[in-house]
């Protein structure tokens, strides 16, 4: 379970901080379940519920600045994704994106910025599928990665561009 106050990568949504649990009174929603209320990061309104039992529940701790440094030295190592038909590659890019693990989110990055530079050099564009993934991917594992390291969105940028090569 996790705590109150801490920080968790919420699936495809994004970092979230858990600030409390609850019962909810809804219809249709036992009330006996346990619910976990997060606040998106960057967002001062709104709240997700999430159950707290859920064996599905695609959520985990940030990583801490440990975890998060030693990840940005293995970026170079962190492979690209095989190039498979447009429908493939797409399923590849939401099935990483859905996992939110940093290494499969940065497979991603990585792949999608080598296809952009391609496209480019032939004179073409991301497809719109493409660019959703890419800057899906992109605010998930950088928000993460800027909230525990404490930089600002650029500096990241130029950590990573510098390892991606």
């Amino acid at each position: 379970m996790f705590r109150i106050g801490e920080y968790v990568v919420y699936g495809c949504k994004g970092i979230h901080r858990i600030l409390d649990t609850t019962h909810l009174s809804l219809d249709g929603v036992s009330r006996d379940r346990l619910y976990y209320v997060m606040q998106p990061l960057g967002t001062e309104n709104g709240a997700i519920y999430a159950p707290v039992d859920a064996e599905k529940l695609n959520m985990r701790s940030v990583m801490t600045k440990a975890q998060a440094e030693r990840f940005l030295l293995s970026i170079p190592s962190i492979a690209l994704l095989d190039s498979q038909s447009n429908k493939q590659r797409e399923d590849a890019y939401k099935s990483c994106i859905r996992s939110s693990d940093p290494n499969k989110l940065m497979r991603v990055i990585k792949t999608l910025l080598r296809r952009k530079t391609e496209r480019k050099r032939s004179g073409k564009r991301l497809t719109v599928s493409d660019v959703h993934c890419l800057e899906q991917a992109e605010d998930i594992l950088f928000s993460e990665l800027c909230l525990v390291l404490g930089l600002e969105r650029p500096a990241l940028l130029a950590l990573v561009q510098e390892s991606i090569g």
